[in-house]
């Protein structure tokens, strides 16, 4: 009796398993097919407006809101950092330089040779400006690999290494800045 109870359950385990396998070859074909017919629809889809709804939520009610647009144009890596870099940085813009009263749009601590603060910031005419510099700053390092917070820290926080900074500061700066660019990254 026992035997016989086993045997009608391994049968219909196998059952379901070989319903499962058809459902999935049959769906697979389905879309393959549809694939193909709507080839030209498929590629033209903007995957950049899921990125820039993204941003747009974490960044909502803060200065950085006005740059989400021109943030989700940036490569997803780039864009990634440009987030979480100016959340631990700036607080995504609550706290950043100004010249002569004006906002910077420097969210980063970016310190270049544009138009600097007395502190040595840049201080950018646009938000879309702000971007494109810092933006084309992150991407020459993703280029070159420095594509992770464990490998940016030193890069953008420290320089040329980190033996000046503290451990825990340098390691603060690595988990902070992951958490924010695993959600855009992710």
């Amino acid at each position: 009796m026992k035997n016989k109870k086993i045997k009608i359950y391994i049968e219909h385990k196998k059952k379901i398993i070989i319903s499962g396998l058809l459902l999935s070859l049959v769906l697979a074909v389905i879309l393959a097919l549809g694939m193909d017919r709507n080839k030209k629809e498929i590629s033209s889809i903007d995957f950049s407006s899921e990125l820039e709804g993204r941003i747009s939520r974490m960044v909502s009610g803060y200065p950085m809101e006005e740059m989400a647009p021109y943030i989700a144009k940036e490569d997803r890596t780039v864009a990634a950092f440009l987030v979480a870099i100016g959340k631990k940085e700036s607080n995504w813009g609550k706290f950043s330089p100004q010249k002569d009263g004006k906002t910077c749009y420097n969210y980063w601590g970016y310190r270049g040779t544009y138009n600097q603060t007395d502190s040595g910031y840049s201080c950018f005419d646009s938000p879309e400006q702000a971007v494109n510099v810092v933006g084309e700053r992150i991407g020459e390092f993703v280029a070159k690999k420095i594509d992770s917070p464990k490998k940016m820290v030193v890069a953008w926080k420290c320089g040329f290494d980190c033996s000046s900074h503290s451990f825990f500061s340098v390691k603060k700066w690595e988990w902070d800045v992951n958490f924010y660019f695993s959600k855009i990254y992710n």
